[in-house]
């Protein structure tokens, strides 16, 4: 696949998952909007999700996998980019904002209520600052598009980057607290290893509201034993007004200790 192909397909899709391996070699992800960036698949982390990105940062190879399929562009196909990853750090949100802000507002509504004109961009500052984690890509492999709430893509460490591919959650743990997991269609169980099990969910096309969840484990070829705690699950409640007003105040807040601990260590 060209880097044109790869470039368009990101350009087209909505929601996406990032896989890295953490120092030990554990398979983990969190839910993403990947954005393209000179034709090289990125992610723009604000500063509250400074743990991610530096998580990422860290890991000798990336996986972007490409699964949702709702509210996508005409050329939008599943697909897995594998690439090294590269962190640049924007702490005057100068790259984002000249060359990435529009693309975001475009593909992410959220941002709009912080970035939607000069007023608010003044107003949350704070917003604009990115950790910038681009994707030098090395490999685009096939993968299945997640269909429904209990397909999630796995993530099984390998000698170089994860083994990802989606795959059906059943929806019960057995006795011994195991998950069972069976491949989508045409696909294949990878060999035993530390595996995560990435799911996420929004409303579309709004994103208003937008959860991920990691099942961090052992897989043994047929299911995954959880050696974390489960995650919840899904989308909560509809929030009130008050609870948005808290969650925004508790966004900027995150954002700006953030920058400021960031900007001492220059």
């Amino acid at each position: 696949m060209t880097p044109d192909q790869v470039d368009r397909t990101v350009r087209a899709s909505s929601l996406a998952e990032l896989v890295w391996t953490d120092p030990d070699g554990a398979p983990d992800g969190v839910g993403v909007v990947a954005l393209s960036w000179r034709q090289t698949p990125v992610v723009a982390f604000t500063y509250a999700h400074e743990g991610h990105a530096r998580a990422a940062a860290a890991s000798p190879l990336v996986v972007v996998a490409l699964t949702e399929r709702r509210s996508t562009g005409e050329m939008f196909e599943p697909m897995a980019v594998v690439g090294r990853p590269r962190l640049v750090e924007d702490l005057t949100g100068t790259i984002f904002s000249e060359e990435l802000l529009v693309e975001e507002l475009r593909r992410y509504p959220p941002g709009r209520k912080y970035a939607d004109s000069p007023l608010l961009r003044r107003e949350h500052w704070w917003y604009l600052p990115r950790l910038i984690l681009a994707v030098d890509v090395d490999a685009v492999l096939p993968i299945a598009a997640r269909e429904s709430l209990h397909e999630h893509v796995q993530a099984v460490a390998g000698d170089g980057a994860p083994d990802v591919q989606v795959v059906r959650l059943g929806q019960h743990a057995q006795p011994d607290g195991r998950l069972l997991v069976s491949p989508s269609e045409g696909g294949r169980p990878p060999p035993p290893g530390r595996a995560a099990l990435l799911g996420q969910d929004a409303t579309f096309p709004d994103l208003e509201q937008w959860a991920s969840w990691c099942f961090r484990g052992r897989w043994d070829g047929s299911a995954l034993r959880l050696t974390q705690p489960a995650p919840e699950v899904g989308l909560s409640p509809v929030p009130s007004v008050w609870r948005r007003m808290r969650a925004h105040r508790a966004f900027g807040r995150s954002c700006r200790e953030a920058i400021d601990r960031a900007e001492r260590r220059r």
